[in-house]
């Protein structure tokens, strides 16, 4: 067990292939990312586009328990499973192709050092570097398929929500709210997927260097808050319009 241990620990790449603004780099990089979450999730001053989608999908669950048949609702539903299905495994390509970047570590050097505002660096840096995307795009996985099946949750909700009957309206309610909560997690767990695979595509600029990877991230970032915040479809889904 000690000589394969040994054996491991000579071919695997060591920090110390990188240098200190690599370190710089990447704490940028996880603060911009944990930070955007927040900001699109929580931020308290005003709702991004994902928040403000929560409140019609409530709606659209309140609309749901009062209409008879509910084949429409299952239709949409399917169609958000397909799309989580779609990423999820979209993300599975991405990441067998960023695994398999790791054996090509000595032609990435030579690509990388022809590139402008490249950095020194060595193979074994550059697959240290790849660890960024690879954890984002597995990330982005995860969350895609947990998204998947939180819609088909939600599939359930909606199949056990009783036809619509005055004199049971608490109960039926009832049952829609959770059926919303639910769509409303499932919608989170998507959202977070879809700005993991964003952050993958810019993480992939630590290949060239540092600085390069704090452009690409706050490049990122600048255009998750646009979309969130300040795009044409955020000002036509704002529920606070009246028209």
């Amino acid at each position: 067990m000690n000589a394969i241990l040994e054996n491991l620990s000579t071919k695997l790449p060591h920090l110390a292939d990188l240098t200190g603004y690599d370190a710089i780099a990447a704490i940028v990089l996880i603060m911009l990312w944990l930070g955007v979450g927040w900001w699109v999730e929580d931020r308290p001053a005003r709702q991004s586009a994902s928040s403000v989608m929560l409140t019609h999908r409530m709606n659209w669950m309140r609309q749901m328990a009062r209409r008879d048949p509910r084949i429409l609702d299952g239709n949409l539903l399917g169609g958000l499973q397909n799309s989580a299905s779609f990423f999820a495994s979209t993300s599975l390509l991405g990441l067998g192709g960023l695994l398999a970047m790791l054996g090509q570590a000595e032609n990435l050097d030579v690509v990388a050092h022809a590139l402008p505002l490249s950095s020194e660096t060595t193979p074994d840096g550059l697959r240290l570097r790849l660890a960024a995307p690879i954890f984002f795009i597995a990330y982005a996985f995860f969350k895609f398929a947990w998204s998947q099946r939180l819609f088909g949750y939600c599939a359930v909700l909606i199949g056990a929500t009783p036809e619509w009957d005055e004199t049971r309206e608490a109960e039926i309610m009832a049952a829609a709210h959770r059926a919303g909560v639910i769509n409303g997690l499932a919608a989170r767990s998507f959202n977070r997927g879809l700005r993991s695979m964003y952050f993958t595509l810019g993480s992939l600029a630590w290949l060239i260097g540092p600085l390069t990877l704090i452009l690409a991230t706050c490049a990122v970032v600048l255009m998750i808050n646009r979309r969130e915040f300040h795009s044409e479809s955020r000002a036509a889904i704002d529920v606070s319009k009246t028209l």
